[in-house]
């Protein structure tokens, strides 16, 4: 029995909801570590040494959440095969 959640199955709805989030995480990091080193370049080293500090937090973060993102993924697949009948080994 899945449940409903405005008129959406609440089931299957948290990998696709992680996988997002965790790429634009990503990517934001990615520019973010982009522009510490043009700030370097620049001789802003303070701005440049927040920057990647920041970028670096982001990245950490993306991969926890990437890292979540698999663990409902596996999670999910194991509910499937249970409510078919079958069973893993």
């Amino acid at each position: 029995m899945s449940q409903r959640l405005h008129g959406f199955k609440a089931r299957g709805i948290a990998f696709p909801l992680l996988l997002a989030l965790g790429v634009a995480v990503l990517s934001a990091s990615i520019v973010i570590l982009i522009l510490s080193l043009g700030y370097m370049g620049s001789a802003m080293v303070g701005l440049s040494l927040l920057a990647a500090l920041i970028g670096f937090s982001l990245l950490s973060a993306s991969l926890y959440i990437l890292r979540l993102a698999a663990y409902v993924y596996a999670a999910e697949r194991k509910g499937e095969g249970e409510e078919k009948g079958l069973e893993k080994k």
